[in-house]
């Protein structure tokens, strides 16, 4: 390291920057080196490099903006010096400097300030991260693996507005792409810009998924009465998503080739017609999607994966259609290497809507421990594109069923293939083998950025595994069993545990929203694996503690991903930790060995100085009612503050900036200050008086006086047995309001 510190220092002295801009197609700065080499500056610590073996003009205008690349509007114009000798290109930026070999084309980066070299190294791959910066191309970061060609061959046409219309058909154009932080949250503010930040789902769509998967056996009877059992347990729902039994492989009891339909079966088509079954399932605040074996085969459809069935596009988008206007409200595209279709589908779906709806779609990001249907290798997804991320959300497709593939689940959703690869929405199909494997794996899918499930009647459990298996398989179909048996309900069961940790996520639905939030405007993620959420920390920095994350910045869950008595669980120093459940507080963290002997019992733990919005309990979410908003306060020394985002939870107007934010702050020294800011911006359905109640914990003895500025009313009340003020505060919503909560002074 010696040495090449050094060497950054003699390669490049210390030169004054001026205004230099390469050529200049009005999108970034541009380099050409030699005449097949160009490198597109984005900013001071962001750049590619392109190698094009185009003939006569080797870099059009037509394929700058590749897949990729999400951003499409003109980058800002960056400073840099370029010089070169015998055997080498330099440049240099603000921020770093660029060596590239004339001879053989490879390339080393330096910090411009530290002279220290950053790129090559040799550090651990986290994610997509290593060592303070990240290097991907069309398809993955560091080479990893990958089915799919790595050159560019679909680019953006800002005339028509999509990445279908202009291809490539040879690997001709090798894109690379290095973005330099060093700190994570600068990598993921730098990836949102370029690669294109992850739509927010429909407010309904943070509730939970449940997928109808009985075969051809399927009928709309068990579906309705799944939807009944759902709400008369308490379970909360907010999706139903219909497998291939819906008419896309099935003509009644029949299986034809998937994708085959287009149309309804008749088991879904009585007693109710689709529409009203639609009807009736909204009226239970319950919406509908569809799974598609098939797509149309729109202009440049190649390349792309296994699709069981493509119909003309005309065809298959009307019938698609069809189904939207009956209230449908997306599509799960089970697809393989369709990344660009899965985009295309998506982004028309979208303009059907314009701007009063969200779409609800479904890809598919192939990753799991074992595949059960055939041996293949799926440790990690080879099978993606880069640019698949503006789209939400995707599932690790069809996993299997062992506390092994639960483990696995755990760490690729939360941690290597989800948030450290840039995927918020990633989800896994949870069909435990037994009820105690379901129990566990819904509680962390509960906590996760999305909830869903494949079981069909997820609180049960001791599923019996090689029907399961028969029913997907796609060889052999003619010997799959199809002799139905409706399942039968068990003792020991995990619905009470998913009853409880679906009704916390609904409870939390404010909290994880604003976080959706946070991961649209500047890419860090919902979940948040200790090595991102601690990187300071010896014990996190080297994913030391893979299993357990951090649900925003606040709320730490350790999911019980084994057979456990007892686990090991990790608290950051530093900080101190209240257990969630018990309300003990672990002073300055540390590892602590926790009791796992009750199945319903999820390690979960509050960050002190946390502020938490939660809303009213419910079993489903009613974007026409404004929750009434409980601040659960966790008061500290510290200064702690946190961001409300509110919106109007269906449509897209978000991305031209109708949202609220409401900042609360609470910081306890001599006395207790809370402030609860002004709403900052506007949406549909922004009221302008606002009722809210904040929970203030550990308060050990009633206060003595409570003076508030600035608020309409308020009234307050101590809890002796939790040891908690209870305020509930009606304000204006474009004023901020403080409160002083001040001691017993005769105590």
């Amino acid at each position: 390291m010696k040495t090449a510190l050094l060497l950054g220092v003699i390669l490049f002295p210390i030169l004054s920057f001026s205004n230099v801009t390469g050529i200049n197609d009005q999108y970034s700065t541009r380099i050409v080196l030699q005449d097949s080499v160009e490198i597109s500056l984005y900013s001071a610590t962001m750049f590619r490099v392109r190698i094009s073996h185009l003939k006569g003009d080797r870099f059009p205008a037509k394929y700058e903006i590749s897949f990729v690349m999400g951003k499409t509007d003109p980058w800002p114009s960056v400073r840099y010096q370029k010089r070169e000798d015998k055997s080498f290109f330099y440049i240099v930026t603000d921020s770093l400097k660029l060596q590239i070999a004339k001879l053989g084309l490879n390339w080393t980066v330096w910090n411009n300030q530290s002279g220290q070299r950053i790129y090559p190294s040799n550090g651990p791959v986290y994610g997509m991260f290593r060592d303070g910066y990240t290097l991907f191309d069309n398809v993955s970061a560091f080479d990893a693996p990958s089915k799919i060609s790595r050159f560019s061959h679909w680019f953006y046409n800002p005339e028509t507005k999509n990445y279908t219309d202009t291809y490539l058909e040879e690997d001709l154009i090798e894109d690379r792409f290095f973005i330099y932080g060093p700190s994570y949250k600068s990598l993921f503010a730098q990836m949102n810009e370029l690669i294109g930040p992850e739509p927010l789902l429909p407010k309904k769509g943070y509730g939970f998924f449940q997928t109808q998967h009985l075969g051809c056996q399927g009928t709309q009877a068990q579906l309705m009465e799944v939807a009944q059992k759902f709400r008369e347990r308490n379970i909360p729902l907010d999706q139903l998503i219909l497998d291939f039994e819906w008419g896309d492989a099935c003509d009644g009891d029949k299986e034809l080739k998937w994708g085959g339909s287009l149309d309804w079966s008749r088991n879904y088509s009585s007693p109710l017609s689709p529409v009203q079954m639609i009807k009736k399932l909204d009226s239970m605040h319950i919406d509908v999607m569809l799974i598609h074996h098939s797509a149309g085969e729109f202009k440049n459809r190649k390349q792309q994966g296994w699709t069981e069935t493509v119909y003309d596009e005309k065809t298959w988008w009307n019938k698609y259609l069809e189904k939207l206007n009956m209230g449908i409200r997306g599509s799960w595209q089970d697809t393989r290497i369709n990344d660009i279709t899965d985009s295309y589908i998506y982004q028309r779906t979208q303009e059907y809507y314009g701007d009063k709806k969200r779409v609800l779609f479904l890809g598919c990001r192939k990753v799991m421990a074992y595949n059960p249907w055939d041996f293949r290798f799926s440790t990690m997804p080879t099978e993606n594109m880069m640019g698949a991320r503006r789209y939400p959300f995707h599932w690790t497709e069809d996993c299997s069923f062992s506390w092994n593939e639960m483990a696995f689940q755990l760490k690729a959703v939360n941690n290597t293939w989800g948030p450290m690869s840039g995927y918020s929405y990633l989800a896994s199909d949870i069909t435990g083998a037994d009820w105690r494997i379901q129990a566990r794996w819904n509680q962390f899918s509960a906590l996760s950025a999305v909830a869903r499930s494949h079981n069909s009647k997820p609180w049960s459990g001791n599923i019996e595994v090689d029907d399961f298996v028969g029913k997907i398989r796609i060889e052999g179909r003619d010997s799959i069993n199809k002799n139905f048996q409706p399942e039968k309900e068990q003792t020991e069961t995990a619905e009470q545990s998913i009853r409880k940790y679906l009704q916390l996520r609904y409870r939390l639905l404010p909290y994880i929203y604003s976080y959706a939030h946070v991961n649209y405007l500047t890419g860090m993620p919902i979940t948040r694996p200790m090595l991102l959420a601690y990187p300071d920390d010896y014990m996190c920095s080297s994913d030391t503690w893979p299993y357990q994350f951090m649900l925003g910045n606040n709320i730490l869950v350790a999911p019980v991903f084994g057979d456990f008595k007892t686990m090991e669980v990790y608290l950051p120093r530093g900080f101190d930790w209240i257990d969630y459940h018990t309300k003990q507080e672990y002073k300055n963290g540390g590892i602590l060995t926790y009791n796992t002997y009750d199945i319903n019992l999820m390690p979960i733990f509050i960050k002190k100085g946390a502020i938490i919005p939660m809303r009213q309990p419910s079993n489903w979410i009613d974007t026409k009612v404004m929750d009434t908003i409980t601040f659960d306060i966790y008061p500290s020394e510290s200064v702690s503050v946190f961001d409300l985002f509110e919106d109007d939870g269906e449509s897209i107007l978000y991305q031209r900036g109708a949202y609220g934010k409401t900042t609360i702050s609470c910081e306890q020294k001599d006395k207790l200050v809370l402030q609860v800011g002004p709403t900052e911006g506007n949406f549909k359905g922004k009221q302008d008086i606002r009722f809210f109640r904040l929970k203030v914990n550990g308060i050990k003895a009633k206060p003595g006086e409570l003076k508030v500025e600035n608020a309409i009313s308020y009234n307050w009340k101590f809890n002796s047995a939790e040891q908690s003020l209870l305020i509930e505060l009606k304000k204006n919503s474009r004023a901020g309001t403080t409160l002083h909560v001040y001691a017993n002074q005769t105590r």
